[in-house]
């Protein structure tokens, strides 16, 4: 919705939730999420516990929130990208992006990817629908298949999942051993995918 087109009650109330999520944030960070007190959460956005759980139904629903914003920068990124872009150059963005998006945050990322392995069990659908990421660099992956920068042995439709989960499991493994910077683990797991995956 046009921010012009609200009315004040509208951006009160955007303003409000925007309190609540940073709020919730700054105590997740704190506490961990699992003992974060939601009191403790409307405290500091100075709101009403009510008022929490009227923009947010659960503590998971604020980082499934974060996840989106972070991998909405990641789909802004794969679009900036020229359409020839090759795969290699394409996955190196991918990595930088999403090592910049979390370094300064590996609890919440850990706590992030605690939630989106959970919401995405439940199969392909849900997963396009948690991360808009795949379904940008799906395209990616097609256009190299099509130009023989990938081996055909694994469709590119899986290969982009299967890339991904790479990476997301490397980033959740640096969260508990964060022996090299992230943005060099990441591109570290790129090449080594790209590796196994080009003729």
């Amino acid at each position: 919705m046009d921010d012009r087109n609200l009315t004040s009650r509208d951006l009160q109330r955007q303003q409000t939730r925007a309190r609540v999520y940073d709020a919730a944030l700054d105590i997740f960070r704190r506490d961990g999420v699992a003992a974060a007190k939601i009191g403790d959460i409307a405290d500091l956005a100075g709101v009403s516990r009510g008022t929490f759980y009227f923009h947010y139904p659960t503590k998971d629903d604020v980082l499934v929130q974060l996840l989106r914003e972070r991998e909405d920068r990641l789909v802004v990124a794969l679009e900036d990208m020229p359409q020839t872009a090759t795969i290699h150059e394409v996955l190196n963005t991918v990595a930088i992006e999403v090592a910049d998006s979390w370094k300064d945050d590996p609890r919440l990322l850990a706590e992030v990817g605690t939630v989106a392995l959970r919401i995405t069990a439940g199969g392909l659908e849900e997963m396009a629908e948690m991360h808009p990421a795949a379904t940008a660099l799906r395209p990616r992956f097609q256009y190299a298949a099509k130009n023989g920068e990938l081996a055909d042995l694994i469709p590119p439709d899986l290969l982009t999942n299967f890339f991904l989960i790479n990476l997301f499991g490397a980033a959740l493994a640096w969260c508990g051993n964060p022996v090299i910077p992230l943005d060099q683990m990441l591109q570290n797991v790129a090449i080594f995918f790209l590796r196994a995956a080009v003729p």
